[in-house]
């Protein structure tokens, strides 16, 4: 018997995958189809429901990234047995909700909030938020049902892999190194984005160099040497690489913003050196920003750049979230105009 699944994420994209599952051979077949392109984007938006576009700007980032999304899809045969998987659903409503009238959407939105708040109060108010915390809080609540869906998926003979764990999570490994005797001691860390320091490098890609090259902390050694350098690799690389700019920072109890210019490139290289085992360096797309305009953290407001899915032939073409107004903004604009403001960087690594 084949059961057919409901549509992987591509209406961004223009196409669309349907997935059919043979219970025989347990095996998966995606059938592509496409939907006509369309120069108008006002359905992709989604309202404001009260201070909420930290919401909808990590939810459109997180939108632009098809194999995460298309990766809920597939696991639905899963969490689709589990009483406790509204959240699962709820994504997918939000990606399905495009050409809804406005109430709907608000709505659909609505429920999803009240999952979030359930999880964490500090999302149960109609406060701005930051939205990294929020995106966070959504991984969180993807990941807690983790140990449940693999038990389920046990007792289904089949296996299912965590969205998040799959696509977003990886390893960075600590090094200290005792500036006096040499000594080295390594911890392993679980890493869902990095947050990068403006230092002074003036680009993205030199921030998170700087991040991984390290520097001088104090610890005290065996040896009497109260200094050791220390400094981070990748143990494992994820598909999607976030990187969070560290625009907001605490001075005398008040949180300042950091209005820094950094160049945005559309690429990121990883050297090889910054990689546990690694033969060759590995090459990063930016595929979304989500950027805070405005003064501060409480006043402010929240946007998202993702790369136009409609337009595969051009990664030149990319769309402009503001809420429910949605425009098209080619790459090099985006990545000018947010220098100052970009907060969230999403990356997808390329094929080798």
């Amino acid at each position: 018997m084949s059961v057919c699944l409901p549509t992987t994420y591509n209406q961004l994209s223009g196409s669309f995958s349907t997935i059919s599952l043979n219970d025989s051979q347990e095996t998966l077949c995606i059938s592509e189809g496409h939907f006509p392109l369309t120069t108008s984007f006002t359905h992709l938006g989604l309202p404001n429901l009260l201070f909420t576009c930290y919401m909808n700007a990590a939810m459109q980032a997180l939108l632009t990234l098809e194999k995460f999304i298309d990766e809920i899809y597939r696991q639905k045969r899963v969490w689709g047995q589990h009483p406790c998987s509204v959240h699962f659903q709820q994504i997918l409503n939000i990606v399905n909700c495009q050409f809804e009238p406005d109430f709907k959407k608000k709505n659909i939105l609505s429920d999803f909030k009240q999952t979030v708040a359930d999880f964490n109060k500090e999302f149960s108010d109609d406060d701005q938020k930051d939205t990294h915390e929020f995106m966070i809080c959504v991984f969180d609540i993807l990941r807690s049902s983790k140990s449940e869906m693999q038990d389920l998926s046990s007792a289904l003979n089949t296996l299912y892999s965590c969205p998040v764990d799959a696509h977003i999570s990886f390893q960075m490994i600590n090094i200290r190194t005792c500036s006096g005797c040499g000594s080295e001691s390594k911890n392993i860390e679980d890493c869902i984005c990095l947050i990068l320091k403006l230092t002074a490098s003036d680009s993205a890609d030199g921030c998170l160099r700087e991040y991984l090259k390290g520097g001088c902390v104090e610890f005290s050694c065996n040896c009497g040497s109260h200094e050791s350098s220390q400094k981070a690799i990748f143990k494992s690389l994820p598909n999607v690489l976030i990187l969070q700019l560290q625009r907001f920072t605490t001075q005398d109890n008040n949180t300042v913003k950091e209005k820094r210019a950094i160049y945005l490139a559309p690429n990121l290289e990883i050297p090889k050196k910054f990689c546990n085992n690694a033969t060759k360096s590995v090459q990063y797309s930016l595929v979304s920003i989500v950027s805070h305009l405005g003064p501060s953290l409480n006043y402010g407001h929240y946007i998202c750049d993702g790369v136009n899915r409609q337009r595969r032939q051009s990664s030149e073409s990319w769309l402009t979230y503001d809420d429910n107004v949605v425009t098209e903004t080619p790459m090099q604009d985006v990545l000018y105009q947010r220098r100052t403001s970009a907060y969230l960087l999403f990356y997808e690594r390329e094929k080798c």
